[in-house]
């Protein structure tokens, strides 16, 4: 589901299996979004970097928020669309990449409506381990396609 065009099994495949390491930024947003797409709440886990404020050093309270009600599961995810990695200029393990994902409601709630669709941008940074190579998620500026709150960050 990740609009890599490639099967899953030469794609987020091995890295959802711990058979190879996310070696770019672009490798944990796809991965990411399956992982959500999915419920692979121990990947999404995985990824994120320990400066997030999302990270928890309780793992298991942790998995058990982001399975009751972290895992966007009163929407479908429709489309990712990945912009291109941009390196920072301060810190050669920092990175960041723009991009937007389409999710549908599939039921009436919390503003939605059954078969509405949003859509999400986001500016997530990314952390590499120095030791290995490998990224994980940091932090994302997050804003919607919602008339309205096209200009507000949403994490704030």
């Amino acid at each position: 589901p990740c609009g890599s065009g490639k099967v899953y099994a030469e794609c987020c495949g091995p890295l959802h299996n711990g058979d190879r390491l996310c070696s770019t930024m672009t490798d944990v947003l796809r991965s990411r979004y399956s992982a959500f797409s999915w419920r692979n709440v121990k990947y999404v886990m995985s990824t994120t970097h320990p400066s997030c404020r999302d990270y928890r050093e309780d793992s298991i309270a942790w998995a058990k928020d982001l399975n009751k009600g972290g895992m966007f599961d009163s929407f479908d995810f429709i489309k990712l669309e990945a912009g291109d990695e941009e390196m920072s200029e301060e810190n050669e393990n920092e990175g960041f990449v723009e991009f937007k994902v389409t999710l549908r409601a599939k039921e009436d709630g919390n503003g939605s409506v059954a078969g509405m669709e949003t859509v999400i941008s986001e500016r997530s940074r990314f952390l590499r381990d120095p030791a290995d190579g490998s990224w994980s998620y940091a932090s994302g500026d997050v804003r919607s396609g919602v008339a309205g709150l096209e200009d507000t960050k949403l994490n704030a």
